[in-house]
């Protein structure tokens, strides 16, 4: 086998690596989408909840233990605290037909206080 042919062969594999190797773009990570409204609803043990916006319309947001969760109120806050009923703002991704919470923000309004 020549130098110049196997040169060729290896610019050839280096091509094909490049473009079969996914590009910085599209591992990029989904903006997250804001959304505000009420809490209707908050499954702690599904680690779901629902938020209602002012024009009425139902957002159904999946979360984990590594979701941001700050309270309009200085202190620390965990997705237990939040009350149905509490005003909030979230962000969340879209991945494979599902809705993942970011963040949420929101003013205290614990269930029955």
């Amino acid at each position: 086998m020549s130098a110049k042919f196997a040169m060729q062969v290896s610019a050839a594999l280096s091509l094909a690596i490049f473009f079969a190797a996914p590009s910085a773009a599209q591992e990029k990570k989904a903006k997250p989408i804001k959304v505000s409204g009420d809490i209707g609803l908050l499954d702690t043990e599904k680690n779901y909840m629902i938020v209602v916006t002012k024009e009425g319309k139902l957002v159904t947001i999946d979360y984990n233990d590594k979701t941001k969760v700050t309270a309009m109120v200085p202190g620390k806050a965990k997705m237990s605290d939040i009350g149905l009923g509490s005003a909030a703002s979230v962000q969340f991704t879209e991945k494979g037909g599902k809705k993942y919470l970011v963040a949420i923000e929101y003013v205290g309004k614990k269930g029955g206080d």
